[in-house]
């Protein structure tokens, strides 16, 4: 016997309009985040555009810092949804080839969102001396866990060049042995050594790039990044997949 479906009951009048509201409160901080910086991103700024009282828009979001995490979580969301769909296009299911196009594609995006990019992976993210929030971690390691997840499946599926256990610093062993358990990396300790060297390489030269670090040496930092991904292809033994005339991906 089938059990009825008892329906959803739809938000009330005055929950549609509260949860409109958060969204604009949102929408306005992130065009004065775009504009000038999370400096320019104050409560009272954000009333004043919205027509507004700042002890109104505190009924929403408590303070400035809880306004803050909420748009950090959902940059986060917007930047792993755009590289999911960069991987997702890719014809055929193979680590190596998502790796480089996610490389590619997280670039293209920080350039393109230099200022979200700055409040999430750059100087103002977490900010003024604040350790982040349980939920902004959960967000932040739901992007993080794309190249996590890309690299284990290159680990389980080729393979790659790793140090010996032995050859590395205890306390390096003991940190990465906790970051394995915390957030559950299925990579012996040797292989998380080799992530974790990979993505702060990959990281910082996009943060130079993205944040204008370049500009005195490289005005354009195309083939600078190609030449920077085509050796970290060659640290994960994935040559074979690198294409220096591969487009760079949007």
């Amino acid at each position: 016997m089938s059990q009825e479906v008892v329906p959803v009951a739809p938000y009330s009048r005055r929950e549609r309009l509260r949860i409109a509201t958060i969204q604009e409160i949102k929408d306005v901080a992130r065009e004065f985040l775009v504009q000038d910086g999370p400096g320019n991103v104050t409560i009272r700024a954000i009333a004043r555009e919205m027509g507004m009282t700042a002890p109104a828009v505190y009924r929403y979001f408590t303070s400035r810092d809880e306004l803050i995490q909420a748009i950090r979580r959902d940059i986060f969301g917007e930047m792993g949804g755009h590289l999911r769909a960069v991987i997702e296009a890719i014809p055929e299911r193979e680590p190596a080839a998502e790796l480089l196009a996610s490389g590619r594609a997280l670039r293209r995006w920080a350039i393109e969102h230099p200022h979200e990019f700055g409040l999430i992976l750059g100087p103002w993210g977490p900010s003024e001396g604040r350790q982040a929030g349980q939920a902004e971690r959960e967000a932040s390691w739901a992007f993080g866990s794309l190249f996590a997840g890309l690299i284990s499946e290159l680990w389980r599926t080729r393979g790659f060049p790793a140090p010996d256990p032995d050859s590395l610093d205890p306390e390096l062993v003991a940190q990465l042995t906790a970051l394995r358990q915390e957030y559950q990396v299925e990579l012996p300790v040797e292989a998380l050594a080799i992530m974790v060297r990979c993505w702060v390489r990959l990281y910082g030269v996009i943060s130079m790039d993205a944040l204008g670090h370049l500009a005195f040496a490289l005005p354009n930092g195309d083939a600078f990044f190609e030449r920077e991904l085509q050796d970290l292809a060659a640290v994960l033994g994935i040559e074979e997949f690198y294409a220096a005339d591969q487009p760079v991906a949007r």
